[in-house]
């Protein structure tokens, strides 16, 4: 089955939409991508949704550090360590991503 993933990130300040097919990333595919990493998640919660967590995040990540849309977040995935292809091959497709957009006016000084 296909289902839609929305992540809006800090009051819609970065989004992500992933397709993914649940045939395909199962919670066993997705604990795989959660074991790899040493990081905190929600272990009593729904691995793909923990895992699609992580995705989205890394997705934002590579969005904005390298200033890239879909297509180059999708290449910059091909052959990245612990993560599985976003192009849908594994069940993963990312159909959107706005990176986050840093802005002077959020920047407050103290001296």
């Amino acid at each position: 089955m296909i289902k839609k993933f929305h992540c809006n990130y800090d009051m819609y300040e970065a989004n992500v939409l992933l397709e993914v097919d649940t045939d395909k990333f199962t919670p066993e595919v997705a604990n795989e991508v959660l074991t790899f990493w040493t990081w905190d998640y929600d272990k009593e919660n729904d691995p793909v949704e923990e895992c699609l967590k992580k995705i989205c995040l890394e997705v934002i990540r590579v969005a904005t550090a390298n200033n890239y849309n879909e297509h180059g977040v999708i290449s910059d995935f091909e052959n990245k360590e612990g993560w599985y292809r976003l192009n849908g091959e594994d069940g993963v497709k990312l159909m959107r991503v706005d990176a986050y957009e840093f802005s002077e006016d959020k920047c407050k000084f103290s001296f």
